[in-house]
């Protein structure tokens, strides 16, 4: 029981401390997720995102390092895994994890004006925390890198 206490609160510390860390912002539109990250255009970078289209119902957070495969003037193409944790599962179940997932993506810098603004794609193959489930999750969007 304590180690999935200290499990939650360093959770919600990374969760909290990441958006000042974050260079770059991602909306997934269709998904209703909202990412955050540092900066992609490293080799190795931090993604987290979070559920905007739930009512309390639901607190999941996605949080999973990435490596950079290949980078160009004009995309960064990246894979990485991570897990899906709900926070409000700690309260109901006694544990925090909901799944894991892997990650291959894609992020276009398409206007040779505006570098900073990139179309993000994903795949992520993701199965439950029993291994029970699994889902083919795609993710499309919009973001804005700060960094250089």
């Amino acid at each position: 029981m304590l180690k999935k206490i200290k499990l939650c609160l360093l959770g919600l510390v990374c969760g909290m401390s990441l958006p000042s860390l974050a260079q770059s912002v991602v909306y997934y539109p269709f998904n209703s997720v909202l990412g955050l990250s540092t900066n992609p255009s490293k080799a190795i970078w931090l993604d987290v995102k979070f559920q905007t289209n739930s009512y309390f119902s639901s607190l999941s957070t996605d949080i999973s390092p990435e490596i950079n495969l290949k980078k160009t003037p004009k995309s960064i193409t990246y894979m990485g895994a991570g897990v899906k944790m709900n926070y409000l599962n700690a309260i109901e179940n006694n544990n925090i994890l909901e799944g894991y997932f892997m990650n291959l993506g894609v992020r276009l810098m398409p206007f040779e004006k505006y570098k900073k603004v990139q179309i993000a794609f994903e795949i992520s193959p993701y199965a439950g925390r029993k291994l029970d489930i699994g889902v083919f999750r795609t993710n499309f969007g919009i973001g804005y890198n700060f960094s250089r």
